[in-house]
């Protein structure tokens, strides 16, 4: 198929390079559900069909997908990732399929869609269950056919791209109420793997939250720290709904929170209660200096109007959400609200 163009940047998507490092290893924990996984993996990579990923919000469903695509002969290839919520029916062709210059209003030039631009890669759709029915039909076709036309397109173009898909829904309750296509989901899920909740793995959250707390070190350019016992039993007695994502977040906002040293209890009560909405002295501005800096957008000016519109809709307009998504201090969403008048 010749060279890949970059994937458009949009809150929905991003491009995975296959060199990101992930590995089998990168599965963290040493219980028999982690090592189950890591077994599924292994397994789910040497081989080349379609995979269905199951489980709760944070669980590291996107992780283990790119860890399939990396161990796999696809693994030179692109991987492309797409949150499939939010979607609307009006772009999910031209997101999905590509167009051809013209064939709407804005259409300045021709481009591939996600199935050509993952040619001989994997394409990750994350949260699968939220497409609509008429979106899966859609899908359904292309997967079937192994070809796509572009919207104003005449002829065809045959794909060669593997599917990983990942859903937090209950799709054999969706199929029986008609929420999801019952084709649909035997074309994705011919190798099945659910993701265990943290709270079933607690023996895991010592060494997950060692990790996430070196890496979260390095992002933010903070002075070293360790976590002291009484913080680890602390972490492994909470309920985490949120799972791994969760745990992240509460270490994120105790590290900002403190100076270095030992992270003790008291540091992670009160990222907790920041975490609940109320927020610690001081707290507020550092974590906004923080988000600031995670954000850039290379794109032109409608390129990032589309990402934010896209992440207000996802939100349900949500800004304080929008904001956290795309690593945004608030007062910078507000400017570019005005600016592209999003309201």
């Amino acid at each position: 198929m010749g060279s890949h163009p970059p994937a458009a940047r949009s809150v929905w998507r991003r491009r995975t390079v296959a060199s990101d490092g992930v590995s089998i290893g990168s599965l963290l924990g040493s219980s028999q559900a982690m090592e189950r996984v890591r077994t599924f993996a292994q397994r789910a990579s040497e081989v080349n069909v379609p995979v269905l990923i199951l489980g709760e919000t944070g669980t590291g469903k996107s992780l283990l997908g790119r860890v399939i695509h990396r161990e796999s002969t696809r693994a030179s290839g692109p991987y492309l990732a797409i949150n499939c919520a939010g979607i609307p029916d009006s772009l999910f062709e031209s997101e999905f399929f590509g167009h051809q210059r013209g064939a709407f209003t804005g259409a300045r030039e021709a481009r591939r869609g996600l199935l050509e631009q993952a040619q001989g890669g994997s394409l990750f759709l994350d949260e699968v269950g939220e497409l609509s029915v008429p979106q899966q039909a859609k899908l359904l076709t292309a997967l079937e056919e192994g070809e796509v036309r572009r919207l104003g397109g005449e002829g065809t173009t045959k794909v060669d791209v593997r599917i990983l898909a990942a859903t937090s829904r209950d799709l054999a309750r969706e199929m029986v109420e008609g929420g999801f296509r019952r084709e649909l989901y035997h074309r994705l899920a011919v190798l099945t793997c659910r993701m265990p909740a943290l709270r079933t793995r607690r023996e895991d959250v010592p060494l997950l939250a060692r990790r996430l707390l070196r890496v979260l070190q390095r992002r933010h350019g903070r002075h070293p720290s360790h976590l002291s016992p009484e913080a680890l039993r602390y972490l492994e007695a909470r309920p985490w709904p949120g799972n791994v994502r969760e745990l992240s977040h509460l270490l994120e906002a105790a590290l900002i929170l403190s100076d270095g040293g030992v992270l003790g209890i008291e540091a992670l009560r009160a990222a907790g209660h920041m975490a609940e909405g109320v927020v610690p002295p001081g707290l507020q501005e550092a974590k906004r200096e923080s988000e600031t800096r995670r954000y850039s957008f290379l794109g032109g000016e409608e390129e990032e109007r589309e990402v934010i519109r896209v992440a207000l809709g996802k939100a349900r307009g949500n800004k304080s959400r929008v904001a956290r998504e795309l690593g945004m201090a608030r007062n910078t969403l507000r400017q570019k609200l005005r600016k592209y008048d999003l309201g």
